[in-house]
């Protein structure tokens, strides 16, 4: 049984709480999320940003338009 690594786990978590759209800032720190969010592309999709702030207010934007829960993820 393969092992889970903890961008699967983070992934699992925000599907479970019906999050199928993430905001992100891709980075060296994110890799291995980054990762997860690529073996998950059939259920999740992913819009990059160029920008912390603005990734923030992509989620914001996009979860008061659809009524649906987002989320987003910047480097540290």
């Amino acid at each position: 049984m393969p092992r889970m690594t903890g961008g699967d786990a983070i992934v699992d978590s925000l599907l479970r709480h019906g999050i199928d759209t993430i905001f992100g800032l891709p980075g060296v720190q994110m890799y291995g999320l980054f990762d997860a969010f690529a073996r998950n592309a059939n259920r999740l999709q992913v819009i990059n940003a160029r920008h912390e702030q603005t990734t923030a207010y992509m989620a914001l934007g996009y979860a008061q338009s659809t009524g649906k829960p987002s989320a987003y993820t910047v480097v540290p």
